[in-house]
């Protein structure tokens, strides 16, 4: 396994997003017209299996905020205000071939964000993604429901029946899923690429 950070300039940069594209329209009928500048692609050999787009709080205001009745930093999660804005990345429009890529597309992006000095996420999750990160014991706290009617109405069309899957706007701190995860992995199951962040 592999793992590339992928910016608009990486050559790489189309088919990562029309792979979340294609995944976004198969599973919601959503078709998603603009990604976060950074991609985060995980190839199995030459194969991209899963991608996600990451955005940190402190360039520009989170999608997730869109849901939120109080500014970001006003929040706790698990019972721990949330720290300065340059330590919360959101990471969005999560896709992969199949539900077993997804504990390694999460092993990349904690440990590639806590190399960053990012310490807390945001996120938006269906309920299907709720659960499986129930099974997987990652506790998370709720900061809000997410509801169609928060967005500006010249993007809520895109997402066709995105929200009729009950999603939510979760936080998590990145040490505990960094902590699950060591423990449920090799040493080296991933090595990186160029753009990639670290070695995992």
């Amino acid at each position: 396994m592999r793992y590339q950070w992928v910016t608009p300039t990486h050559a790489n940069r189309s088919s990562v997003e029309a792979f979340i594209c294609e995944r976004y329209w198969l599973n919601f009928n959503a078709c998603l017209n603009q990604l976060p500048e950074v991609l985060l692609a995980l190839y199995e050999k030459d194969t991209l299996v899963a991608a996600c787009g990451i955005q940190f709080a402190k360039q520009k205001p989170l999608f997730s905020e869109f849901y939120l009745d109080k500014p970001l930093q006003q929040y706790c999660v698990g019972n721990k205000p949330l720290p300065a804005l340059d330590h919360i990345a959101e990471v969005g429009s999560m896709a992969a071939l199949a539900t077993a890529y997804l504990p390694l597309l999460f092993q990349a992006v904690i440990d590639s964000l806590l190399s960053r000095g990012i310490t807390a996420v945001v996120f938006t999750a269906t309920r299907a993604l709720q659960k499986y990160f129930s099974r997987q014991g990652i506790e998370l706290t709720l900061l809000a429901e997410a509801k169609k009617n928060a967005l500006p109405e010249s993007v809520r069309d895109i997402w066709g029946n995105y929200y009729e899957h009950t999603p939510l706007v979760l936080g998590g701190w990145l040490s505990q899923g960094h902590a699950l995860f060591t423990k449920q992995r090799p040493a080296s199951v991933f090595r990186s690429t160029a753009g990639a962040a670290s070695c995992l």
